[in-house]
């Protein structure tokens, strides 16, 4: 009897599927944001707990008024101060004020909390992200070379930097770096391409970018960027994404192909890339014997959660060159997919 009953109980709590979704919201200086928990299960309902408190900004109970009419003031007027912390609102809102002075976070996320949801049999935990603009790190030079370096030329160094601005404003203090080692192959092309490597900051987990995009400008001030001179004629990759803990430490690398309609010419140039499997990205299947594909959307949200690196290219052409990069911002999405949880 016992045996049976533990059977019926593994089946139910495996058959629950409970998901937290994490989330992104942004919310401007003096904004009241109405927050909603999302969660899904085979149940029909879920209850929603605060466990963590926002580093910056505070947590507000929805107001009576408010969720019955639809009226001001949104919140109750004392704001949560300890955890865990059931949500009262319905559809299990609450609400995230953020003061309208103080100073504003310039290269990272306002504030995170987490919160769980329930059924009646099993509980998850979900992540909100608080941003402040559309950039969640971003690099733009304007004091310092900010931790870059170029690596995969013979070395690894520290890229020049260089304060002035050009290209009408779309270079304002950037670095730059040469080809400083050439090693043709038998076809012609440099057999060690450099690439410029983010620093720390872009590192680690990402996730709330999924969704988002990736933004920099890349400008070459010598070289010669015809097609026959350009490296693996011109297919090669833009930007590589690499995560080595995912897939069991085996690894997963993403990458951004270059091809007759995704190109770069070496004028200065804006690149918006969307950080999604849509995107046109590829993953690398390890195997030299297979061909690399799009990525679900698992894969992309596997790699954004534990980020190693983010590599951009800089050798495009297979002679000389001086290749410039500034205003490298990663953007938030929505939130992970809800297929990415199950």
């Amino acid at each position: 009897m016992r045996l049976v009953r533990w059977l019926l109980l593994f089946e139910v709590s495996r058959g629950s599927r409970l998901i937290a979704q994490n989330l992104v919201y942004h919310v401007d200086p003096g904004e009241e944001k109405v927050i909603e928990l999302l969660g899904w299960s085979e149940e029909m309902r879920l209850t929603a707990t605060i466990i963590s408190l926002p580093e910056n900004g505070q947590l507000y109970q929805l107001s009576k008024i408010y969720e019955t009419h639809g009226y001001e003031p949104k919140r109750t007027q004392v704001p949560i101060t300890k955890t865990p912390t059931k949500v009262s609102g319905s559809g299990n809102r609450l609400v995230f004020v953020r003061p309208l002075f103080g100073l504003e976070p310039r290269h990272s996320r306002y504030a995170e909390f987490r919160f769980s949801m329930s059924d009646s049999v099993d509980v998850k935990e979900g992540i909100v992200t608080i941003t402040t603009s559309q950039a969640l790190m971003t690099s733009n030079f304007d004091q310092n070379v900010e931790n870059w370096r170029v690596i995969d030329n013979g070395d690894e160094f520290v890229p020049s930097y260089q304060e002035i601005t050009r290209s009408d404003g779309l270079l304002s203090y950037y670095i730059y770096a040469v080809d400083a080692v050439i090693h043709p192959t038998e076809t012609g092309d440099d057999s060690m391409l450099w690439h410029f490597s983010a620093p720390e900051k872009f590192l680690g987990n990402m996730w709330a970018a999924y969704g988002g995009k990736l933004s920099f400008v890349l400008s070459s001030a010598e070289g010669t960027f015809h097609r026959a001179n350009l490296n693996k004629q011109g297919t090669g990759f833009l930007v590589r994404i690499e995560c080595k803990s995912c897939d069991r430490n085996k690894g997963i690398t993403l990458a951004l192909p270059l091809s007759k309609t995704f190109s770069y010419d070496g004028t200065p140039t804006q690149f918006s890339i969307p950080l999604e499997e849509s995107g046109g990205w590829l993953k690398d299947p390890n195997n030299i014997l297979l061909d690399w594909a799009p990525p679900t959307s698992c894969d992309f949200v596997k790699v954004l959660s534990d980020v190693s690196s983010w590599l951009i290219l800089g050798d495009f052409t297979r002679g000389y060159e001086s290749v410039a990069l500034d205003s490298f911002s990663i953007h938030h999405g929505e939130g992970q997919p809800k297929e990415c949880f199950l």
